[in-house]
């Protein structure tokens, strides 16, 4: 089953139009959502949870459209934003007796057990936070209310390396049930590679692909040649190319490379910014 299924979702903008977004997230898995700034993903982000209203297309969460689900269904969703939605006097209790009174599955102990882990200062207030540690706070949060589906938009902005690792090490652990699933974007792309099952790429508002990371990894590998190496290939087998003085470098389809050329390995983050190359000619 799917945790989360998108189809043909549009929302229009004076100056920006996301077109007919269509991806789907099993369950069990997680699933790295990448794109430059303004390419759309927080757009994306927001009409899943309801902070924006699409203009058109469905959203369907574990089978059931967004539009019909009840108050117990979207506790199901856990989000962490960039920004800490709290008003920044609040200490740690009181955002725990806040949460307490909306959350039917509230678990104080599971919130103060993270916010613990996280070193959080339960004394101090939330505008004498880092922003590390209101990112902290927010996934603390994410994780105390019974959620089966985790939605991040940059979560791990403003961490250390360390602090990453375990936030990368908490996300593993949750989707250990089968039933739960994570959505997450990041411009750390080499965190997305370390954990996801899935990489879903967005660009002008648009979906250039949504696929599993080793299929992705797999499909596509880097040469350096010349430009009567580069004339051998045939045109749809390259993605883009970086023309210098003496070679070219190019990315393109393993499966459709003559015998002979000498390929590299690639990653996500090279092969996203060769489909982005493409894009811009």
């Amino acid at each position: 089953m799917n945790a989360l299924e998108i189809d043909r979702l549009t929302k229009r903008y004076s100056n920006f139009t996301l077109g007919e977004v269509s991806f789907c997230l099993p369950e069990g898995t997680i699933m790295g959502f990448i794109g430059e700034n303004g390419a759309g993903k927080s757009t994306v982000i927001n009409l899943i949870t309801g902070a924006v209203k699409k203009d058109s297309g469905t959203i369907k969460i574990y089978g059931k459209n967004t539009e019909e689900m009840n108050k117990s269904d979207w506790e199901e969703i856990g989000t962490v934003i960039a920004e800490c939605g709290f008003p920044s006097e609040l200490r740690l209790q009181d955002v725990n007796s806040i949460l307490k009174s909306i959350y039917k599955n509230w678990d104080e102990s599971k919130f103060f057990y993270y916010t613990d882990r996280f070193s959080l200062n339960k004394k101090g207030r939330i505008k004498d936070y880092s922003s590390g540690m209101k990112m902290k706070l927010e996934i603390a949060i994410a994780f105390s209310h019974g959620a089966k589906i985790l939605i991040l938009d940059e979560a791990t902005n403003g961490l250390d390396p360390s602090a990453r690792l375990e936030i990368l090490d908490m996300l593993m652990d949750f989707i250990q049930d089968e039933r739960c699933a994570v959505l997450i974007s990041s411009h750390i792309i080499s965190d997305l590679e370390k954990i996801c099952d899935y990489i879903t790429f967005i660009h002008g508002g648009k979906i250039l692909f949504s696929e599993e990371k080793d299929k992705l990894l797999e499909k596509y590998v880097v040469i350096n040649a010349d430009e009567k190496q580069i004339e051998e290939l045939d045109k749809p087998a390259i993605v883009a190319m970086e023309r210098t003085k003496w070679s070219t470098k190019a990315m393109v389809l393993k499966d459709m490379i003559p015998q002979g050329f000498e390929t590299e390995k690639t990653n996500i983050e090279e092969i996203m910014l060769y489909h982005i190359k493409r894009g811009a000619k």
